[in-house]
């Protein structure tokens, strides 16, 4: 279990998974898991998108860095996605990365501590 504010995981996976939409051109192919792993937890986004060059994928969580496509504009933003990602998880103790190659998809790894003292389910009910 992690210890996490609702409102911002949701947006964070949210983020993810609108991105990993976006960014697979016919039928996208995204696939969602998590990972019990000593001291935490991962999850995972993976899609079959257009991928990341490496110089882009160097700058992805800068704020209002928007990865170019030439004179295209057809996926709207404003380069703060990723940004607000990298800072809820951040902020939530945890780190991300993202592997992608250049027409091969994407995937991006979160890890999130395990939380200490959190109730079980069953604990906290009133009799």
């Amino acid at each position: 279990m992690i210890e996490a504010d609702e409102v911002h995981l949701t947006g964070v996976i949210y983020n993810l998974l609108d991105n990993a939409n976006k960014y697979s051109p016919g039928c996208p192919c995204v696939r969602v898991s998590t990972e019990d792993v000593e001291n935490g937890v991962l999850i995972t986004v993976a899609d079959n998108g257009v991928g990341l060059k490496p110089e882009d994928k160097k700058r992805i969580f800068d704020k209002y860095y928007r990865v170019s496509h030439g004179n295209v504009h057809d996926v709207k933003g404003f380069g703060l996605g990723l940004s607000y990602v990298a800072l809820m998880v951040r902020d939530h103790g945890g780190h991300i990365r993202v592997e992608s190659e250049s027409g091969k998809g994407t995937r991006m790894i979160l890890w999130f501590p395990a939380s200490s003292g959190m109730l079980k389910p069953d604990e906290g009910a009133s009799s």
